[in-house]
């Protein structure tokens, strides 16, 4: 074979390496972009999922400061009860020794009144 023909099969070998290596490249940057636009994608989804999780996040902030506020109000309305209970039971031992010295002055006077026959009740 001469070397003319050499040389051709040489650049033709040449233009196709050429021409493979810029399909490769484009290739290569297509395929970037495609990447580029889904993670992009994927970034996008991402902040929206993060505000939706920021969102749950807070409402379970605020059903645990109810569940507090609740145990709170809870453990007063107790403790109101209890003072209320103790009240009470003072109140009613005063409203007896009230109601003993009503009944106690009566009898005194029934028993200091003429009219009155005391002698039945015995």
């Amino acid at each position: 074979m001469s070397p003319v023909v050499w040389i051709v099969i040489a650049v033709v070998v040449v233009v196709v390496l050429v021409i493979v290596a810029v399909v490769l490249a484009r290739r290569g940057r297509v395929t970037a972009r495609v990447n580029e636009r889904r993670a992009e994608k994927i970034r996008e989804d991402a902040r929206n999922d993060e505000l939706a999780t920021r969102e749950r996040e807070a409402e379970a902030m605020r059903l645990r400061a109810d569940a507090d506020r609740a145990k709170a109000d809870a453990e007063q309305a107790r403790v109101n009860a209890e003072r209320l209970a103790q009240q009470s039971g003072g109140k009613q031992a005063e409203a007896e020794r009230a109601r003993a010295d009503v009944d106690g002055r009566l009898r005194r006077a029934d028993e200091l009144d003429p009219n009155i026959d005391t002698s039945r009740d015995r």
